[in-house]
């Protein structure tokens, strides 16, 4: 299975914010992120990046 690990950037800074995510949803100005296991948390800022052979996934904060 592909989950991703999804990264909150702010600036040259890269936080883990979580991992085992399967879906993202992103709408005005906050992205939703849900994990495999059910759980969810949204996070605000805009999608940048998506890489499957990585496995991860970039939100710039605003």
């Amino acid at each position: 299975m592909c989950e991703l690990n999804v990264y909150l950037q702010s600036g040259e800074k890269r936080e883990l914010i979580m991992d085992g995510v399967v879906r993202l949803v992103s709408s005005q100005g906050k992205v939703l992120l849900e994990g495999i296991l059910g759980d969810s948390k949204e996070v605000p800022g805009e999608l940048v990046e998506v890489s499957i052979i990585s496995q991860e996934a970039v939100v710039a904060s605003p």
